[in-house]
């Protein structure tokens, strides 16, 4: 018999971005609203769901069924992010596990609270609707009654995001967690539902297409398809030897559990991102302006993120892909990364180097036609703690900056100046410093190195080459 004693909740947040603006603009709560990102709604509040409105619907086909549909523009996702960290937030009073599904989805483990509550409980008072029979439940382990609990938990936490953040929310309970999601998902909107462990075989089979459970992906779809396996009921009805012959015996094992409910994955703390990033495929680019423009654009939506996260990024990332009629998806896409070593706040130096890293991949001198561009930021790091002097940024580490940057300078097109590393100099440090220090380096270097002052006068100068080429030397 599986484990019954976790309660799950599984908290999804209401056409979310729908909310998000009739919060804002509360004329728009009567209105039908889609939410537009570039030629298709994402999503829609209920309003316009009654008038056929679909996720990812293109406009054209959506106006058609609802003339009088408000679309609000929804690419620039930063406010979404924070109210979605709010009520990440907000659940997190109730429990240290919560993991987040995207920007409006939340996994909460509160199997702790549910044994402090245990003692004086009402079990007769359950919260929302019930899927399954419940008087056939015979389990003895206490999940009846932690269950029970769980939806009154789950029923004050929906209550205070919708008291503080004016958000209606659905939820699912469960011990684990993919029976907490599905379930979560049949009464909706602003609706929770439990379901005890003796109805996780029927609301599995209630799914009907093996494609309906939770994490079983395309790929693992054709797999089993493969083997004439399309419902879950025949997946059920699958032997293990068969499924190992086609996945190996640990996937096998697992698919053959989430098909009958059972689920023992644990709900993760949510880490920081290693990585920022924008794209946009929009109508295509074919000026050099018309590219800078679209990376100051995404340079000031990541430049929120990045202040807000309080980590820097050593590494800027652009990608593209060519507009190619002939193909669907437009030529492969290309990338080309540098460290990044300029100021946060300097907007026009990172817009340069993206330009800079732009004309790596493309012919300045051949017209070109941009079908997807895309701005990046990745291996974020904590901000050094206290100032360092310039021969403790020069010089500490020095080993480990040197091997980490000779590798992405291999693998990557590094941002150019009118500058080289000098001789004497460690290239790792040096990859890293902020350009007007790599251009006054190298201007040190030049000077000596032309003739225009002697070894004697370069040594009294005391000039920045001097002290670091000194410093390593110590």
């Amino acid at each position: 018999m599986s484990d019954h004693s976790r309660t799950i909740i599984h908290l999804d947040i209401d056409c979310f971005y729908a909310q998000v603006e009739m919060v804002k603009n509360p004329a728009l709560k009567h209105q039908p609203l889609g939410i537009q990102q570039k030629t298709i709604v994402v999503t829609s509040n209920y309003v316009a769901r009654q008038f056929g409105i679909k996720k990812c619907m293109p406009i054209p086909e959506a106006k058609k069924l609802c003339p009088d549909l408000v679309l609000v523009k929804g690419e620039d996702l930063y406010e979404y992010r924070q109210v979605s960290q709010q009520v990440t937030d907000l659940l997190s009073q109730y429990s240290q596990f919560v993991e987040r599904l995207g920007l409006d989805e939340n996994f909460v483990d509160i199997s702790e609270l549910v044994a402090k509550r245990m003692g004086d409980a009402d079990y007769s008072n359950l919260e929302g609707f019930v899927y399954g029979d419940v008087n056939s439940f015979d389990c003895d382990c206490g999940c009846h009654e932690r269950l029970v609990i769980g939806s009154v938990i789950a029923q004050q936490m929906r209550n205070s995001v919708l008291e503080k953040l004016q958000l209606t929310t659905c939820a699912g309970i469960a011990h684990n967690k993919i029976l907490a999601k599905i379930v979560g998902s049949l009464h909706k909107p602003n609706k929770q539902t439990v379901i005890f462990p003796n109805s996780a075989p029927e609301l599995m089979i209630s799914l009907g297409n093996v494609g309906k459970i939770p994490w079983v992906g395309h790929a693992t779809k054709e797999l089993l398809l493969s083997i004439d396996i399309t419902t879950v009921a025949e997946l059920q009805n699958c032997s293990k030897s068969q499924l190992e012959k086609v996945f190996g015996k640990e996937k096998a094992e697992n698919i053959l559990n989430l098909s009958f409910g059972t689920d023992e994955s644990l709900v993760k703390l949510k880490e920081k991102p290693q990585s920022y990033g924008l794209e946009d495929s929009g109508k295509p680019l074919v000026t050099e302006q018309q590219v800078k423009e679209k990376f100051k654009e995404f340079s000031k939506r990541l430049l929120k993120l990045l202040i807000e996260d309080g980590r820097v990024p050593k590494v800027i990332k652009v990608s593209l892909r060519r507009h190619n009629p002939a193909l669907p998806m437009g030529d492969p896409k290309e990338t080309r990364q540098c460290l990044f070593n300029v100021d946060l706040s300097n907007e026009t130096q990172i817009v340069a180097m993206a330009m800079s890293l732009f004309w790596k991949a493309v012919d300045k001198k051949q017209p070109f036609k941009i079908g997807v561009l895309g701005l990046g930021f990745s291996k974020l790091v904590e901000k050094p703690s206290g100032k360092r002097t310039l021969f403790e940024f020069l010089h500490g580490n020095n080993a480990d900056r040197a091997t980490k940057s000779d590798k992405l300078q291999e693998s990557s097109h590094s941002f150019q100046t009118n500058c080289q590393c000098p001789p004497g100099v460690d290239k790792g440090v040096f990859a890293e410093l902020p350009l007007e220090v790599q251009q006054e380096l190298w201007d040190d270097y030049k000077r000596k190195e032309d003739g225009l002052k002697d070894a004697k006068k370069a040594k009294k100068s005391g000039t920045l080459l001097n002290f670091v080429v000194r410093g390593k030397m110590q």
